[in-house]
C-alpha cells in the first residue's frame, strides 16, 4: 500500500473520504432538475376534463391524476439510497480512471484530480449557502442554514410522550363552541349573501367570475416549497404551468364559486401537531395544531380574501 501524495495516510483511506452519506427513506421531489417545458406541454396535461363541468369532484379528481402522472414521467422522485455530498458526474469520471490507472505515478495524479475536484465542489456549495442566507423574508429557513453550517442541526430522537389520540382529541375540544339558534343562522346567512352581492370599490360584484389578473395576482404571493394537502399538488405544479393550465384553475375555481361547490378533498385538512413554548410534553393542552390545506383550496380563499378585504374594511366599525 503506498501513500497519497503528500500525505502519510495510505490510499485505503480513499474510501472513508468517499463512504456515502445516510438519507432519509421518504421519497421527495427534485423540482431542481424537472423538465418543465415537456411536463406542462404533455398529453396527460393538455387534455384536461371541462373546468364547467358539474360533476366538481370527478373533475378535480381527473386532474390530479393526469397531473401527478406527468409529474412522475418528468420529475426526478425518490430518494438516494448511495449519496456521497458532492459527488457529481465529472467525480465519476475521475473515480473510474483512479480504478482504472496502473499503481504509481498515473494513479497519484487521478487521486490529486479527484480530491481537489471533491474539495472545490465543498467550496462553490459552502458559497451557495452562506450567500443564499437572508433574513429578510424567512428567518426560520436562514437559522436552519446556519445550523447546518455549524453542525448544530441534528434531529432530537426523543419521543413523544402523548399520544396522537390525546393531542387530536384535546384539539377537537379546542375547537369546539356552542351551536347558535336558527334565528341567529338564518341572520349570518342572509348577511353573508347581502355582502356577497355586495359591489367592489371598483364597480364590480363580490360573485363576480375571477379575472385571470386576480389569478396572476394570487400566484405572484404563492412561495414555492410550501407544504401541500392531502391531494398531493405542490405550488411547483401551478407556479410552472402555461398559461392554459393557469386558465383551467382559474376557470375551474369559477365554476366551483358559481355551483356553491368544492372538492371534498378540500374540505379535510393534514392536521399538525406543534409543541408550545415552555410548556411540558406530556400535557395534551400543551400542543397547538397548523391545517395543510390542499394548494388549489388555498388560492381560491386568497382570491375571495382579495375580493372582499376591501369591501369589510369600509363596513367594519370605526374605533
Amino acid at each position: 500500500m503506498y501513500d497519497f501524495p503528500g500525505s502519510s495516510f495510505p490510499i485505503s483511506t480513499l474510501s472513508v473520504v468517499l463512504a456515502p452519506a445516510h438519507s432519509d427513506l421518504v421519497k421527495r421531489w427534485n423540482f431542481h432538475k424537472a423538465d418543465w417545458k415537456r411536463l406542462l406541454t404533455g398529453e396527460s396535461v393538455e387534455r384536461l376534463p371541462p373546468p364547467d363541468t358539474p360533476d366538481i369532484e370527478r373533475a378535480y379528481q381527473d386532474s390530479c391524476e393526469r397531473l401527478l402522472s406527468a409529474a412522475k414521467q418528468y420529475i426526478p422522485h425518490g430518494r438516494r439510497k448511495n449519496y456521497v455530498p458532492c459527488w457529481d458526474k465529472e467525480c465519476e469520471t475521475l473515480y473510474c480512471s483512479f480504478i482504472r490507472a496502473p499503481v504509481g505515478t498515473a494513479s497519484d495524479r487521478a487521486t490529486s484530480y479527484l480530491l481537489s475536484q471533491l474539495q472545490q465542489r465543498k467550496q462553490e456549495q459552502w458559497e451557495e449557502a452562506v450567500n443564499s442566507i437572508d433574513f429578510s423574508h424567512s428567518s426560520r429557513k436562514a437559522w436552519r442554514t446556519i445550523n447546518k453550517l455549524t453542525g448544530k442541526s441534528g434531529r432530537s430522537s426523543r419521543l413523544c410522550p402523548v399520544s396522537a389520540n390525546s393531542i387530536a382529541s384535546q384539539l377537537v375540544k379546542n375547537r369546539a363552541h356552542k351551536t347558535g339558534s336558527c334565528e341567529s343562522t338564518r341572520l349570518n346567512n342572509k348577511q353573508l349573501s347581502d355582502l356577497w352581492m355586495f359591489p367592489t370599490p371598483e364597480g364590480h360584484s363580490i360573485s363576480e367570475p375571477f379575472r385571470p389578473e386576480e389569478f396572476a395576482a394570487v400566484l405572484r404571493c404563492l412561495k414555492p416549497g410550501k407544504s401541500l394537502g392531502l391531494d398531493s399538488i405542490f405550488p411547483e405544479f401551478i407556479l410552472h404551468a402555461r398559461s392554459a393550465l393557469k386558465s383551467w384553475f382559474c376557470d375551474f375555481l369559477n365554476s366551483c364559486i358559481r355551483q356553491l361547490k368544492i372538492p371534498k378533498i378540500w374540505r379535510r385538512a393534514l392536521v399538525v401537531a406543534i409543541p408550545k413554548p415552555e410548556k411540558p410534553l406530556g400535557d395534551p393542552k400543551s400542543y397547538c395544531s397548523i391545517s395543510l390545506v390542499c394548494v388549489p383550496f388555498k388560492i381560491l380563499k386568497r382570491l375571495i380574501y382579495a375580493r372582499v378585504e376591501t369591501t369589510i374594511d369600509q363596513l367594519l366599525p370605526q374605533e
